[in-house]
């Protein structure tokens, strides 16, 4: 008997086992999305990727500018039969024989006296031909204001003598450098301009310089001279007569 109850409860539990696991397995669709099978996945429905691009070398540096190149010269260029003049060189000035030249210009002479012009007012005249009376003169320091005919002259003593011996009035007694740069009207003048500072003062008239200085000189020689103008220098005042 007791073993036809334990053979009975058996197969009552085997009877009641397959519902057991089904109630298990039993899922609520609205609690859990029914399973996606591996089969079924669409690539549509991943979002959109786009491939990165590639990252692109660094451009090399650039070439180095080559240094350009200059021509040949030539030995002799085409039309070109004279030598090259030397820059450090004055340029020769063009010397004249006769003691008067045509035009309104002075010009220098073979003896460097100033070669006067016809067509220049009288009294720009008168002082080219005072100045020539001591051109060759040496210089001396003083010279010309102790006594107005000496045997030697400075910067003003020259520059005094030819205002003085062209009888023009325009100068009465020798002045120093330095009062000549008080003297007469300020700025240059059409014939006649005197270069003055506390040192040193020379005087140009109708395209020609009396100075004892041998700056632009082209024979370098010391002492009262006829030079070529120059104009005014830095440092030096320019005065004119009035008139001139």
């Amino acid at each position: 008997m007791p073993r036809l109850l334990l053979l009975a409860i058996l197969a009552l539990l085997l009877g009641a086992a397959p519902a057991a696991a089904d109630h298990r397995h039993d899922w609520d669709d609205e609690e859990y999305p029914a399973a996606v099978e591996e089969d079924s996945w669409d690539e549509s429905d991943e979002e959109p990727w786009d491939e990165p691009p590639a990252e692109e070398p660094a451009a090399p540096p650039p070439p180095a500018a080559e240094p350009p190149v200059a021509p040949p010269v030539p030995d002799e260029w085409p039309g070109d039969d004279e030598a090259e003049e030397d820059p450090w060189e004055e340029p020769e000035i063009p010397l004249v024989t006769t003691a008067t030249v045509r035009g309104t210009v002075a010009m220098l002479r073979t003896n460097g006296k100033a070669a006067i012009p016809r067509g220049a007012p009288k009294r720009v005249r008168a002082i080219l031909a005072a100045g020539n009376q001591i051109v060759g003169k040496p210089y001396k320091w003083g010279g010309g204001h102790a006594r107005l005919i000496d045997r030697g002259y400075d910067c003003s003593g020259t520059v005094s003598y030819a205002l003085i011996r062209s009888g023009t009035g325009l100068l009465s007694s020798p002045l120093v450098s330095g009062s000549f740069a008080r003297w007469g009207a300020a700025g240059a003048g059409r014939w006649v301009t005197v270069f003055a500072n506390r040192g040193h003062v020379y005087l140009e008239v109708a395209g020609l310089r009396l100075d004892t200085s041998a700056v632009s000189d082209p024979r370098g020689g010391k002492g009262p001279r006829w030079r070529p103008a120059i104009g005014r220098r830095r440092g030096f005042r320019a005065r004119h007569p009035l008139g001139l």
